[in-house]
């Protein structure tokens, strides 16, 4: 922070998803497309983004981790998942951090959470706020939130002389 900025002026970003409290109002539209059967419009919207900025997908390919936590989109050419929510409950805030661990221990890949208007990169320790724009920009980084390459848990043997330099 700045020595002119105040606590007041920095502007107020949730650490982590605010967890939705009472009974919800209006069941989630589902709706058919490319084929995919998903749950709600907001999905959708996600895909067709992703459609219109040439990113690959699959949705709720497979059961992620001892959970079996079933992660609504993977971007297979960006090595991360990514849960779409309308309203984000309490069991989230204590399976998604797991599956992002799942991922990155198993497989080297992310994982992300889309909500309407934010979006947050999670980690085994919570969920790190991010705009929008951020996460448009994260999916297609090819490092962990440790700088390590995504893949770096496939090359953890003895390097090749022809890897180096």
């Amino acid at each position: 922070m700045s020595p002119d900025e105040t606590p007041a002026s920095k502007p107020s970003v949730p650490r982590r998803p605010r967890v939705a409290r009472g009974p919800r109002h209006g069941a989630a539209t589902e709706s058919i497309y490319r084929g995919a059967f998903m749950r709600s419009r907001l999905e959708v919207s996600f895909a067709q983004e992703l459609d219109r900025r040439g990113i690959a997908w699959q949705y709720e390919p497979e059961r992620i981790g001892g959970g079996r936590y079933l992660v609504d989109f993977h971007l297979p050419d960006l090595k991360c998942w990514v849960e779409v929510k309308g309203r984000f409950e309490a069991r989230d805030d204590l399976l998604l951090p797991n599956v992002a661990n799942h991922l990155r221990a198993e497989r080297g890949e992310r994982l992300f959470l889309f909500m309407r208007a934010r979006a947050f990169r999670v980690t085994w320790r919570g969920f790190e706020p991010l705009t929008l724009d951020e996460f448009w920009a994260a999916l297609s980084d090819t490092t962990d939130e440790a700088g390590e390459r995504l893949d770096y848990f496939r090359h953890k043997g003895p390097r090749k002389p022809e890897d180096e330099g």
